[in-house]
């Protein structure tokens, strides 16, 4: 939830709800290729959150 809307959004549909790069840019009527990038910059973001996150654990 502490990412940004545009990111979590992307995540939620193609790893929750399925869809395809083609489907989710349909939805959100933009281009595949920003799916793609959108995707990509969530997945470090989120990456980056659990490794802090894990880090504090420690």
């Amino acid at each position: 939830m502490e990412l940004p809307r545009k990111y979590r959004v992307t995540i939620h549909l193609h790893y929750y709800e399925d869809l395809s790069v083609s489907e989710i840019a349909g939805i959100l009527h933009t281009t595949e290729g920003t799916v793609k990038s959108q995707l990509s910059r969530g997945r470090k973001l989120l990456k980056t959150k659990l490794m802090e996150a894990w880090d504090d654990d420690e």
